[in-house]
């Protein structure tokens, strides 16, 4: 009896886990995000990483991937974390993703530190505030790439950042 309780719980649970992907990792030894290895983040940050989390939701009209990494040590200067945040979006339509990519887009418009970037999907830009966070954004049909690096000290790359973003939006 105590078998037939426990097995289909195992099933369900490990059921569960596959969809949300969420992860404490902090290893190379943890399977890392799907679209952002740690060499990709180490190159973009770096410096060594580790795997904060990752995960996908769905909702009627998004799915969503989101990775977060962190740079083992922190800035010595700052005291502060070094982490890069990525997410991908699949939009249930191009508009609604250029809906997202706009809303974006007209809330940072006017700051400084925004450049408009050409030959990477239908639109994109990146913004930077350095030493704080380097920010870029694009769109391609009913897909959105986010990446921002929070503490954008001396070794992260906002040129790495960028050619990351050119990559994977290419992959799409």
């Amino acid at each position: 009896m105590r078998q037939k309780i426990l097995l289909p719980l195992l099933i369900i649970s490990a059921f569960a886990l596959s969809l949300n992907c969420q992860t404490g990792a902090t290893d190379e030894k943890t399977p890392p995000c799907k679209y952002i290895s740690f060499a990709d983040a180490e190159k973009i940050l770096g410096s060594r990483v580790e795997l904060v989390a990752n995960s996908w939701t769905f909702t009627k009209d998004v799915s969503r991937f989101d990775c977060h990494y962190r740079v083992i040590a922190k800035d010595t200067a700052s005291e502060q974390a070094i982490n890069l945040f990525f997410i991908l979006e699949e939009s249930s339509t191009e508009n609604f993703a250029e809906q997202i990519y706009a809303d974006i887009w007209q809330s940072n418009k006017n700051r400084s530190g925004i450049e408009t970037l050409s030959g990477i999907g239908d639109e994109a830009y990146a913004h930077s505030d350095k030493p704080n966070f380097h920010f870029v954004l694009a769109r391609k049909g009913k897909f959105t790439v986010r990446l921002k690096v929070n503490k954008a000290v001396e070794m992260t790359s906002l040129e790495e950042l960028k050619a990351f973003l050119k990559k994977i939006v290419e992959e799409i």
